[in-house]
């Protein structure tokens, strides 16, 4: 399980990099799901290749269908995830509509406990507790100014999606028979699930979405997001997700990741962004990294 959940942790650290080219591209007025849209696009072409020189071991097409099914799932309420949250910060107090839609990973851990027998002890409850605490820091420390209603309905909306986003992710790795259908598979599904969702929320739009990529700035998110998609998709996270569900506590996963996140990305402020920390992000950060220990206790 050691394993799992450090592959599970660096795939928090790298969704920083989702992070910051979401924000860099909304800062410059290119559409960010056009970027999601390119990304998905390029994997596909790339996991397609790779499948076929290296294709999964057989298994019941059955058990591939379902697996890929939920995977496609996951990728495709991805896409409207972020779409909302970037609705709720346009006009919302930012690091709450963060910390609101992170939240969503309370959904995994409950239906672990609840449906697939995850243990429930102290130790993990106490982690799940600093975790959520963290988060709530992490919000209250960034740029809550409010510039309009609406938000809202977006921020809950977008936390919800969130939440069966990632029991959809997480939910094949509890089934040993799905093993067989591999990370590159399960890549080429979540793409093909977001691509789905861009063409059928923005196909009205495609004309004016396609002139944003004469911008040489877009292919560079797009080969960010996409060189950051494949490597933590096809070497670490649905590993570590397998890894950690094979050893009974599956329900740890996405607090896992989501505390990484937390973790990383305050570091990304200091270092990169050269923000000063304030004592909430520091409180923050100190949780965070006590919940990753606690939650990972048996």
């Amino acid at each position: 399980m050691i394993l799992g959940i450090i592959l599970l942790a660096i795939t928090g650290a790298c969704w920083v990099i989702i992070g910051a080219v979401a924000g860099h591209a909304a800062r410059r007025n290119l559409p960010v799901g056009t970027v999601q849209a390119c990304s998905a696009v390029l994997s596909v072409l790339i996991s397609s290749a790779v499948l076929y020189c290296r294709p999964d071991p057989e298994c019941a097409f059955s058990i591939r269908f379902w697996t890929m099914a939920s995977i496609f799932g996951s990728g495709f309420f991805n896409y409207f995830v972020i779409q909302l949250m970037s609705r709720a910060m346009k006009t919302g107090p930012n690091g709450i509509v963060w910390a609101t839609i992170q939240s969503a990973l309370i959904f995994p851990f409950l239906v672990g406990v609840l449906c697939f027998g995850v243990a429930l002890t102290i130790p993990r409850l106490g982690g799940l507790a600093a975790i959520v605490t963290a988060l709530a820091l992490f919000g209250l420390a960034r740029d809550n100014r409010v510039q309009g209603s609406g938000w809202k309905w977006a921020a809950v909306g977008s936390l919800l999606l969130a939440g069966i986003n990632q029991n959809l992710s997480n939910l094949p790795s509890y089934f040993p028979e799905a093993a067989a259908v591999g990370s590159v598979s399960r890549s080429l599904a979540a793409s093909l699930g977001t691509l789905t969702a861009f063409l059928i929320a923005d196909w009205r739009t495609l004309p004016a979405r396609t002139a944003a990529l004469k911008n040489p700035l877009m292919w560079r998110y797009i080969a960010c997001l996409s060189g950051s998609g494949l490597v933590t998709g096809y070497l670490l996270m649905y590993r570590g997700l397998n890894l950690v569900a094979e050893a009974g506590a599956g329900a740890i996963s996405y607090p896992v990741l989501v505390s990484s996140c937390i973790v990383s990305f305050t570091l990304y402020s200091i270092f990169v962004l050269k923000e000063k920390p304030k004592p909430l992000q520091l409180g923050g950060l100190g949780l965070a990294l006590c919940g990753i220990v606690l939650i990972s206790l048996k």
